[in-house]
């Protein structure tokens, strides 16, 4: 396992995004690469001197494993967030119990491999963190396995020492693996472990203890068969690697089911709160223009029944011309409000007045100051529509999750275009680690955005507030069609 790019092992996959990789890499990072990387070289070169100056030196005859290594690493599995299995592992942990420390570390300092490298994505320093650290994690396992007097012949003791082994080899990998990244991103160690051991954590880790384990048999194998044993080799990891890359398509299957289902109750959600906006709407035209000409033929009619129950017969012809007009009036406003249904997509006051009855009912239920600045900027009804769900969306995100006190509101036309801000000072956030769960509309939001022809640009700092930029096309192509 290596940070950010294929090692020697890793341990699960979380189903919630993982935090990017910086790049450039902080100067923090690059000191903890080359620091580690030259004390692991420097530790390592003592033990190689002193194996060289054995009579029984054992390097040339782990020559025949590198070409081995090498073509495994070169078929990595993705686990999360960049971090991958490499298939190389029983193979290194197969040495690990046939040869010395010094002999093992310096096939896996070599022998390990990343694409990258040939690729220049990485660095160097990178590059040598990844394979020192696999080095010495596996270093540290065959010291332990000869430390204790591991013997492949006596079984079943040699599955203990092996599943020792392995944890070893685990625990020395993993810690150096979480350490680089907090060092780099600085993310919840929590959050990251939960990452490395996510996804469905016990078959995972089941499977990947019975890939670690197939070392033991790498390793009898060996011993009875030689180097002719290095071919049949590549036969359970290639197995071993095709189980993986299925429980990764699975899980990314499962992930994309997990997203597309949140996807379905965030739209039936909105589609909820867009019913009762609309209600709201429709509400507000009919108290504003239908209700006052109705409530005076209402007070008319009661007019002229005081006239006939009087007898006052000629005070009829001055009040039933005001009835007449009253009730034409309110004809006028009945079919008026009912064409502005029929051609506005937001309700009978369009966009700009949806608008001040959104803020209207955001400011109701929070405690924050939201400050309208709009014009009538006209454009077709699905484009005013979704800018009307942009605001919606981007007020509600700050007034639940920003803690915002004042907002301010700008729409206005630019051309083509009509251009929508959303401002506000609350608590911010980091846009390259977007948390999914409180931000999930607004990512569908910008899809629907850039569908439209339009951009959506979101600035946001930790602790500076959120700016959120909608640039839309007055005219689609749909409608212009």
């Amino acid at each position: 396992m290596s940070a950010a790019t294929a090692g020697a092992a890793a341990i699960g996959r979380h189903p919630s995004r993982p935090h990017a990789w910086p790049n450039p890499e902080p100067l923090r990072l690059r000191l903890l690469e080359w620091g580690f990387s030259v004390i692991s070289i420097g530790f390592l070169v003592p033990l190689v001197i002193t194996s060289l100056n054995s009579p029984r030196s054992e390097f040339w005859t782990v020559a025949g494993w590198l070409p081995l290594i090498v073509i495994s690493d070169l078929l990595p599995v993705p686990i999360w967030g960049g971090v991958t299995i490499a298939p190389s592992l029983p193979i290194l942990l197969a040495a690990a119990m046939l040869f010395q420390p010094a002999t093992v570390g310096v096939l896996a300092l070599v022998g390990s491999t990343d694409l990258r490298e040939a690729r220049r994505q990485i660095g160097i320093g990178h590059a040598l963190f990844n394979r020192s650290q696999i080095a010495i994690s596996v270093v540290t396992a065959s010291w332990i396995f000869h430390a204790l007097g591991g013997d492949l012949n006596a079984w079943p003791r040699v599955l203990i020492l092996a599943m020792l082994v392995l944890s070893v080899d685990i625990l020395v990998n993993a810690s150096l693996v979480l350490f680089a990244r907090q060092v780099a991103m600085a993310a919840p160690l929590s959050e990251e472990v939960i990452g490395l051991l996510g996804g469905q954590p016990i078959p995972f880790l089941l499977s990947y203890v019975c890939f670690g384990l197939a070392a033991v048999l790498l390793a009898v194998v060996y011993r009875v068969a030689g180097n002719w044993a290095l071919f049949a080799f590549m036969i359970p990891v290639l197995l071993a690697r095709q189980v993986f890359v299925e429980n990764a398509r699975l899980l990314d299957m499962r992930e994309a089911i997990f997203e597309k289902s949140r996807a379905l109750l965030t739209v039936s959600e909105k589609m909820v709160d867009e019913r009762r906006e609309e209600r709201l709407a429709v509400a507000a035209g009919l108290h504003d223009e239908l209700l006052p000409p109705l409530y005076k033929v209402h007070l008319m009619g009661q007019v002229l029944r005081q006239d006939l129950a009087m007898g006052r017969l000629l005070n009829l012809e001055d009040d039933l011309p005001e009835l007449l007009g009253a009730t034409e009036q309110a004809s006028e406003a009945t079919q008026g409000l009912i064409r502005e249904l029929r051609h506005s997509g937001l309700g009978p006051d369009g966009l700009v007045g949806t608008l001040r009855l959104l803020i209207r009912d955001v400011e109701s239920a929070s405690r924050g100051q939201i400050q309208l600045e709009a014009k009538d900027v006209g454009g077709s009804p699905v484009v005013q529509l979704l800018a009307y769900q942009i605001a919606r969306e981007a007020l509600r995100n700050a007034v639940r999750h920003a803690d915002a006190s004042f907002i301010r509101v700008s729409l206005e036309r630019e051309g083509p275009d009509m251009r929508l801000i959303v401002q506000d000072n609350g608590r911010g956030f980091d846009p390259i680690s977007v948390d999914g769960e409180k931000h999930f509309g607004l990512l569908l939001m910008k899809e629907r955005v850039e569908l439209a022809g339009g951009v959506l640009h979101v600035e946001s700092r930790v602790g500076h507030g959120t700016t959120i930029v909608a640039r839309l096309p007055a005219e689609t192509s749909s409608d212009s069609s």
